[in-house]
């Protein structure tokens, strides 16, 4: 999956407040390892592998 189809599906997904404190936890838990401007990203790439299965696709 590209950058531009994990942009879109973000945009387009129906969020709920679980997926929303989910994506904040992985990306302080991320920001613990490597510094906030990564941390966020990998949070959110994490949320896209771990809860979503995206990448499966």
């Amino acid at each position: 999956m590209s950058l531009k189809e994990m942009w879109h599906y973000l945009l387009n997904k129906k969020w709920e407040s679980d997926d929303v404190w989910m994506v904040i936890l992985y990306s302080f838990i991320a920001s613990l390892f490597v510094t906030p401007l990564l941390g966020i990203p990998i949070g959110i790439l994490a949320f896209l592998i771990l809860n979503e299965d995206v990448l499966k696709k």
